[in-house]
């Protein structure tokens, strides 16, 4: 049976283009994940949560074939640009994914205004108070032989597929390509850390793309529309992560930098 990917992400195509082998990672209601074995993951499913860099989309009848014909750590091969398991074969090689990166669009003081009407107030008691997530951008800001220490401190803090400090620091990050106030010193050691298994093979698939400034659609929907339908949109990914990202962008949207 020969099906066919809807469109695929750049991230997507690069890996599936330059490797042969892949394992099944882990398993979803919408879609599953795989991996190389260098670690990189490309996620294979329907867009419920967005659309990623690293993703694969495909509607919900070829989600389910695929589903059916997979188990973790079941091994996929490339082969004549198609993904093949047992008898199914999907053709990735499909329009792109236009992951949107004009952020030039981007109204800052509409979004900063809509996010000043969230609380964040769980997050004064937590390991990532204010007072972290502030001296954090300030390290990321100037330069600073201490920000290795700080960013090992986010990284992989947390519970779940994409831990707190790491959601933390992808809204960080998309504020970045908002503001440009990250060195591209720090920009590399962010790079250089997500090759240390420091946190979820997940997450550092979510960090690798957004430290080339790539993100989530559910992120870069903010940019063309500041309303706070499209804020509750990413708020409600996952248990805590789409809060944990706006957190984030929260922060570094209201944030002061000392003169």
């Amino acid at each position: 049976m020969i099906l066919n990917a809807s469109a695929a992400g750049k991230v997507a195509l690069d890996l599936l283009r330059n490797h042969e082998t892949f394992y099944v990672h882990s398993i979803f209601k919408k879609g599953f994940n795989i991996l190389n074995d260098n670690q990189d993951l490309i996620f294979i499913g329907t867009d419920e949560n967005g659309r990623f860099p690293f993703g694969l989309l495909v509607d919900e009848y070829t989600k389910q074939i695929m589903l059916s014909n997979i188990k973790i750590g079941q091994t996929l091969f490339v082969k004549h640009h198609t993904l093949n398991v047992n008898d199914i074969k999907l053709n990735f090689e499909v329009n792109e994914l236009n992951i949107e990166n004009d952020f030039e669009q981007c109204n800052i003081t509409l979004l900063k205004e809509q996010l000043n009407k969230l609380s964040f107030e769980e997050y004064n008691e937590s390991d990532f108070s204010l007072e972290q997530v502030d001296e954090l951008l300030n390290m990321l800001a100037t330069e600073s032989s201490n920000i290795t220490k700080h960013l090992r401190y986010f990284i992989g803090r947390g519970q779940g597929l994409t831990p707190t400090g790491d959601d933390i620091l992808t809204g960080i990050l998309y504020v970045h390509n908002l503001k440009n106030f990250i060195l591209d010193e720090h920009l590399k050691t962010i790079e250089t850390l997500m090759h240390q298994s420091l946190t979820t093979v997940v997450s550092e698939a979510f960090l690798k793309s957004a430290v080339k400034g790539m993100f989530s659609s559910r992120i870069t929907k903010l940019q063309h529309d500041a309303s706070m339908k499209s804020i509750e949109e990413l708020k409600s990914v996952g248990s805590s992560s789409g809060m944990d990202t706006l957190y984030g962008i929260y922060i570094s949207l209201n944030k002061e930098w000392k003169k």
